[in-house]
């Protein structure tokens, strides 16, 4: 595999994430917009593990290594001052508004203990205040063990060259698993928050990362694989559309067919080329939302949850209301406690090569 010059960063997968953040919102809201949307965590599942990888792959490119404790100090850095930021902020608005804080204070601390998404695996009821943050305690379960793993495999060479088949079993082994559990008839909550039901999401994304280059010199080539690519693209739209992840048949086949179009699509983004897609996703305003995404996912379901719980409020008022808020929101913490915090983390400098 070459290794390429090209700057980590893709704007369009900005543009394409931070679109997706407001299609979670109206989700979430239950405007029945977007029926499918929350198809989405499975696309910012493999995003987040392309990017991620990305950046551990350069570093092992540079040196053969991969700086453990900078990784994850970034990594802290990157997340835990927004989320305690939002948690703090909650907290202190539900005192006001709640006799019985336990429910609320055990909430905080599975959410801050990256834990929250075993508590939903078994009698899943409306999501409480910081429901949401299920899909954050996966991500940051797979990014604790998964740089973990690739420097097993750097230590011992035998296992790097086979990191490709390694990486393939544990798809098809998350598959697998999902298809017993399905089988077995477990609650459609045991498959939507598990941990190692979405393993393959992170792995397939994480593949990706290493294959890259090689897929991108591809589809300069060859016309056949620019029209799949494309044609991913739709597929995948069609699929946010029609397909339900809110139901136990989803976990079966239509899962791993939304994991292989999100990879097409990735690649897609990422070309160096002007098409009208990349031009849309990398436009200044979707891009922008991309950048703050990550506080409108923190920001807009505690303030959903208020407006259901307290308010008579129908779905649009609701909306109306949620989604300038959470923009305003996430983009003050952008400015104020994200950015700062960003251009003072640790830099990932690889020792060379002995």
């Amino acid at each position: 595999m070459a290794e390429t010059k090209k700057p980590i960063h893709f704007t369009a997968l900005d543009g394409l994430r931070g679109l997706m953040a407001l299609g979670v919102v109206i989700a979430h809201v239950k405007l029945a917009w977007f029926p499918g949307a929350h198809i989405m965590m499975d696309i910012f599942f493999v995003i987040s593990a392309f990017l991620i990888t990305f950046t551990l792959r350069k570093s092992i490119a540079k040196g053969r290594s991969i700086q453990l404790i900078t990784f994850w100090k970034r990594r802290l850095l990157r997340l835990y001052p927004a989320l305690i930021t939002v948690v703090v902020v909650y907290l202190c608005v539900a005192f006001f508004l709640h006799d019985n804080m336990a429910p609320l204070l055990k909430d905080a601390l599975t959410t801050l203990l990256y834990v929250s998404n075993f508590t939903k695996l078994e009698g899943y009821v409306y999501p409480h205040f910081f429901g949401h943050t299920w899909s954050l305690s996966i991500e940051e379960q797979f990014y604790l063990l998964w740089p973990i793993m690739l420097v097993l495999m750097l230590k011992f060479d035998m296992l790097w060259r086979i990191r490709i088949p390694i990486f393939l079993a544990m798809i098809v082994a998350s598959i697998l698993w999902r298809l017993h559990l399905v089988d077995a008839g477990v609650p459609w909550s045991r498959l939507y928050y598990g941990s190692e039901t979405r393993i393959d999401a992170f792995v397939v994304g994480g593949l990706l990362a290493f294959y890259w280059d090689d897929l991108i010199a591809l589809s300069n080539r060859s016309r056949v694989f620019l029209n799949l690519l494309r044609a991913s693209a739709l597929a995948l739209l069609v699929a946010v559309i029609v397909w339900d992840p809110k139901i136990v048949y989803y976990f079966k086949w239509q899962q791993p067919v939304v994991l292989f179009l999100s990879c097409l699509v990735i690649v897609l983004l990422t070309r160096d080329d002007t098409a009208y897609l990349q031009r849309f996703f990398s436009h200044k305003i979707p891009a922008a939302l991309g950048v703050r995404c990550y506080g409108i996912y923190l920001w807009h379901w505690p303030l959903i949850w208020l407006l259901i719980v307290h308010t008579d409020l129908e779905a649009p008022a609701i909306f109306a209301i949620t989604m300038p808020v959470t923009l305003a929101l996430s983009w003050l913490m952008y400015k104020y406690i994200e950015l700062p915090i960003l251009k003072r983390r640790p830099v990932i400098t690889p020792a060379a090569s002995p």
